[in-house]
C-alpha cells in the first residue's frame, strides 16, 4: 500500500513537471524564451595615448580617443549597448576569455547584436559613461539548465505546430507578409516589450529607411529574437515608450510589425528626432555602411512602403513633402525649419547620423522609383479583375502589377492615348 501511494505521488509529480515544461510551448506561435536584461556601470575609460595610430581601424570617420576597461556581464548576453547614448561609439565583445570580436558601432540608441558573449569593451571619440545594458534573448542567461529547458520547449513547440497542421504564417499574420508583434514576442504576458503607454498618432508625409547596425550573419531563426532584443533595449535602456521603428525587415525578406498601434494608423515612433509625428519608418536588420541589403529585403521594403504610403494617400512618392522640424540635438535642422524632401528618404536626410549606411542610402533613389512603379501598377486595378479582387493590401498591388489582363488594358489605354495625341497634332 505504501509503495502504491509513493508511486502515485511520483507519477503525479512527473505529470505536473511535464505540464510545467510543456505549457509555454503549446502554442501556434513560435516559442520565444523570456528576455532577460541586466546592467553594469561603465568604468572610467582611459585616454588613448596616440589616437591617430588607431585611425586605420575606424572605417567610418569616428576616431576613438577613449577606451573602457573590459566589463564582465553578470550572465551571457546577445545584445549590448550603452543605455540612452545616441552618439556614435564602438563596442567589441568576447566569450569565455576568447578572442575579441571586431569593433561594431552603436548608433541612434540601438544595441549591438553579438549572438552570445559574456564580456564587452567600449571605445568612443568622447569619454563614455553611464550603464552598459545587456539583453539576453536566447534563454541562456541562467546557464546550462535554462538552455536545456528552452531547447526542450522549442522542440515541443515545433512538434505542436506540425501536429496542428496549421502553417505558422497563416496562424500569425493578420496582414499578409507581416509578422505581428505577438509572433516575435511582444505584447504577450511577461514580455519585456510591453509599451509604457498608449500609442500617439500624427500624420504620414514621408517614409524613413533605417538600418540597425547589427551583424549581417544572423539566421532566419535568430531574426525575431533580435527584433525582441532591440525592443527591450529601446524601452528598458533608452526609456522610450516602445520599439523605435514602425516596421522592420530581416535579410530574408520577412517583415515585422514594429511599434504598437497598428501599421495602418500614423503611429508616432522614434525614427527621426523632430520629425517623428510626420513620418513612418522601416528598419533593415543589418549593417549597411558597406554591405548592400539582400534582394529579398529590398523587395520587402518596396512592398511595405508602396502599401503604407498609398494607405496614407501618397500615391506619388517621387514628389516632395513639406516637413517642419521640431528640433533636437540629433536633428539636422533647427526647430521650425521647413524642408521639402522626397517622400521616401534615408534617416541621414533628417538626422545627424550615418544611418541607413552608405550602401543602403545609395539604393534609396532606386527604392523610391520601384515603389512608385508598384503603386502605378496597383492603379491599373481601378476596375480589378476577379483575381485582383481576391487580393488585399500589399498583395493587391502585386496582383495588379503582375495581372496580364490589367497589363493588356493599360497597354491598350496607352496606345489609344498615343493615337489620339497623334491625330490631334495632325489636325493642327
Amino acid at each position: 500500500m505504501w509503495h502504491k501511494r509513493t508511486l502515485t505521488i511520483a507519477l503525479l509529480a512527473a505529470i505536473a513537471l511535464l505540464a510545467w515544461v510543456a505549457a509555454p510551448a503549446l502554442s501556434l506561435r513560435p516559442y520565444v524564451p523570456a528576455v532577460e536584461s541586466f546592467e553594469r556601470g561603465l568604468p572610467d575609460p582611459k585616454r588613448l595615448a596616440l589616437a591617430h595610430e588607431h585611425a586605420d581601424e575606424h572605417e567610418h570617420g569616428h576616431e576613438a580617443r577613449f577606451i573602457s576597461p573590459p566589463v564582465t556581464a553578470p550572465h551571457e548576453f546577445d545584445l549590448v549597448g550603452v543605455a540612452s547614448e545616441m552618439r556614435h561609439l564602438e563596442i567589441r565583445v568576447r566569450d569565455s576569455g576568447g578572442e575579441w570580436s571586431d569593433w561594431v558601432e552603436q548608433t541612434d540608441g540601438t544595441p549591438v547584436y553579438v549572438d552570445g558573449a559574456d564580456e564587452a569593451q567600449v571605445r568612443a571619440p568622447f569619454r563614455p559613461s553611464g550603464e552598459l545594458h545587456f539583453v539576453n534573448v536566447s534563454g541562456t542567461a541562467g546557464g546550462a539548465g535554462e538552455r536545456l529547458l528552452n531547447g526542450v520547449r522549442a522542440g515541443i513547440n515545433s512538434a505542436f505546430i506540425t501536429l496542428a497542421s496549421t502553417p505558422v504564417a497563416e496562424a500569425l499574420a493578420p496582414q499578409p507578409s507581416v509578422m505581428p508583434r505577438s509572433a516575435w514576442g511582444a505584447d504577450v504576458p511577461g514580455s519585456s516589450c510591453v509599451p509604457k503607454g498608449p500609442p500617439e498618432f500624427g500624420s504620414v508625409r514621408a517614409g524613413v529607411i533605417h538600418h540597425t547596425v547589427n551583424a549581417n550573419t544572423y539566421t532566419a531563426a535568430e531574426a525575431p529574437s533580435i527584433v525582441l532584443g532591440i525592443c527591450s533595449f529601446h524601452i528598458n535602456a533608452n526609456g522610450w515608450n516602445d520599439i523605435g521603428y514602425n516596421a522592420l525587415v530581416d535579410r530574408y525578406g520577412t517583415l515585422y510589425e514594429g511599434r504598437a498601434g497598428g501599421l495602418t494608423g500614423a503611429v508616432v515612433g522614434a525614427q527621426a528626432q523632430g520629425f517623428n509625428s510626420q513620418t513612418t519608418s522601416i528598419a533593415s536588420l543589418g549593417d549597411h555602411r558597406a554591405e548592400a541589403i539582400t534582394p529579398a529585403a529590398r523587395s520587402a521594403i518596396v512592398s511595405f512602403l508602396a502599401w503604407r504610403l498609398q494607405t496614407a494617400g501618397l500615391r506619388s512618392v517621387t514628389k516632395k513633402s513639406q516637413l517642419t522640424s521640431g528640433g533636437g540635438s540629433a536633428n539636422r535642422y533647427r526647430s521650425g525649419t521647413v524642408v521639402n524632401l522626397p517622400r521616401i528618404i534615408g534617416h541621414s536626410d533628417l538626422g545627424l547620423t550615418e544611418c541607413p549606411g552608405g550602401a543602403l542610402a545609395a539604393e534609396v533613389p532606386g527604392i523610391r522609383r520601384d515603389v512608385q512603379r508598384l503603386i502605378k501598377g496597383g492603379a491599373r486595378c481601378s476596375k480589378p479583375c476577379r483575381r485582383c479582387k481576391r487580393a488585399k493590401g500589399a498583395k493587391r498591388l502585386k496582383a495588379c502589377a503582375q495581372c496580364k489582363r490589367c497589363k493588356r488594358k493599360a497597354k491598350s489605354k496607352r496606345e489609344r492615348s498615343k493615337r489620339s495625341a497623334g491625330a490631334a497634332r495632325y489636325a493642327r
